[in-house]
């Protein structure tokens, strides 16, 4: 193995939508010791990103974060849709200039014309394009896991699968376990559900970890999202001071806090690439953007989000059986047509559904041969709400094909966070505002002038 080394590489963590405030309520009481450490040592900087609330999605974002292209440049709006990209993401630019990458999870992003190094893409992205090849197994697994919202569906097959397929990688296994039993646990209790979505963060940060230490890139990032949910889930949970006390969450145990679990999982990951971290390395830690508590529907009983239970039957029970479902995040899915004959039919019968005389999809044709769905309907339901198709003939209950997946209580705002883990290479003094498309240019910066070495693995992973 070469022994040559970078003069430097960047490990770029991206915490999706993390709070300061939040942070700085649990730090105060000594429950993140590495937060505590950046926020004494690391430079910070409030980063600002799109004003219009409907372009404050973290699909919107993540990209603009990789392009250093707004969303007036690079126009991708969906989930899924960073195919039609027209500018490189970052580490397409360094591969021109021999620099390779270690992507982990990182959003709505394509290998694109990426050589060498790793990319391991989101749990949401249509295509599988794990690099290396040996990859693609685990990336499938997982993406079939988040995509069905890990329900029950997961049998001892599956399990087996993502075991064999760890085992063959030379992840640790201790981990994997983690993830097996909770799928246990949650059949048993699915009051334990919520824990799945950080136990997932977890098993990404190990990858990204094996990674780190095997191979020598010049850019690396990870992309967790599991606070971003239990923000936007269970904020109550964690500070009900300014929510309705009688709204109760339906999937966690009354003394749950899935928000303080996920900063202090969060914690530990970061204390444990902080523990990699050497004088030519930089991590920069950026949220994209942030949440604040979301209070506007508490007199209506809450703003209820309701996800499809099997997205392919649905569209079978409505004689639609012939187009493809790809679930999304929370309450969006995608329908691919194949011809203008399939558009129009898709169109006429899911615009026409009903539940209480409100429309029950919101449709986006933005992509072509896809329809975006987003589940309109968010009232508080009881067990006689019915779904009625065009002319009021009834498709069936509601609670029969939709489960509610939240009450909402966190909501996206544009400010964002960053910390520079070297004050002397940080340009910004600290404290300062910067826009979000400014990372981009920074880290590219920093390394586009210097070749960096990429020796052999130490180990067979990814070998």
């Amino acid at each position: 193995m070469s022994t040559q080394q970078t003069e430097l590489r960047i490990l770029q963590l991206e915490f999706n939508e993390i709070s300061l405030p939040v942070i700085e309520a649990l730090v105060a009481k000594g429950e993140l010791p590495h937060f505590a450490k950046i926020m004494r040592d690391w430079t910070y900087l409030t980063t600002h990103s799109e004003t219009d609330y409907e372009l404050q999605e973290p699909w919107i974002q993540w990209v603009s974060v990789h392009t250093g292209k707004a969303f007036a440049e690079h126009q991708i709006f969906r989930l899924g849709d960073a195919h039609q990209l027209k500018s490189p993401q970052i580490w397409e630019s360094l591969s021109q200039k021999g620099i390779e990458s270690g992507i982990i999870g990182s959003m709505n992003a394509i290998r694109g014309k990426t050589q060498g190094g790793v990319f391991f893409p989101d749990p949401w992205a249509l295509k599988n394009e794990a690099f290396p090849s040996n990859l693609r197994s685990l990336w499938a697994l997982i993406s079939g896991m988040v995509q069905a919202h890990a329900t029950t569906k997961m049998g001892l097959r599956d399990l087996w699968q993502g075991f064999t397929s760890v085992l063959g990688l030379n992840l640790p296994l201790g981990v994997y376990g983690k993830i097996a039993l909770q799928f246990l646990r949650q059949k048993i209790n699915p009051l334990s559900k919520w824990k799945l979505a950080g136990i997932f963060d977890l098993f990404l940060a190990k990858i990204f970890l094996r990674v780190l230490k095997t191979r020598r890139f010049g850019f690396y990032t990870l992309f967790l999202n599991a606070v971003a949910h239990y923000q936007h889930h269970y904020w109550r949970a964690f500070d009900g001071s300014n929510f309705d006390p009688s709204i109760r969450y339906p999937d966690i145990r009354e003394q749950d806090d899935p928000m303080t679990y996920g900063y202090a999982l969060y914690d530990q990951i970061l204390g444990e690439i902080m523990a990699q971290h050497d004088e030519n390395t930089l991590i920069l830690l950026l949220s994209g953007l942030s949440q604040v508590p979301f209070t506007a529907k508490e007199a209506e009983g809450g703003m209820n989000y309701y996800r499809l239970n099997d997205h392919q039957h649905f569209l079978e029970k409505l004689g639609l059986g012939q187009l493809q479902a790809f679930p999304l995040m929370s309450r969006d899915w995608q329908v691919r047509y194949q011809n203008e004959q399939e558009r129009v039919q898709a169109l006429e019968i899911l615009s026409a559904l009903k539940v209480k005389d409100e429309v029950l999809f919101r449709i986006n044709e933005d992509t072509p041969g896809f329809l975006f769905l987003e589940t309109h309907f968010t009232q508080a339901t009881g067990n006689d709400l019915q779904i009625h198709q065009a002319n009021m003939d009834v498709l069936g209950p509601f609670n029969a094909f939709f489960t509610n997946i939240a009450i909402k209580s966190g909501h996206h705002t544009g400010i964002g966070h960053l910390w520079v883990s070297k004050p002397t290479l940080c340009p910004w003094p600290q404290g300062s505002e910067i826009e979000l498309t400014q990372v981009h240019d920074f880290a590219f910066a920093l390394l586009s002038n210097k070749k960096i070495s990429s020796p052999q693995s130490k180990a067979h992973f990814l070998s």
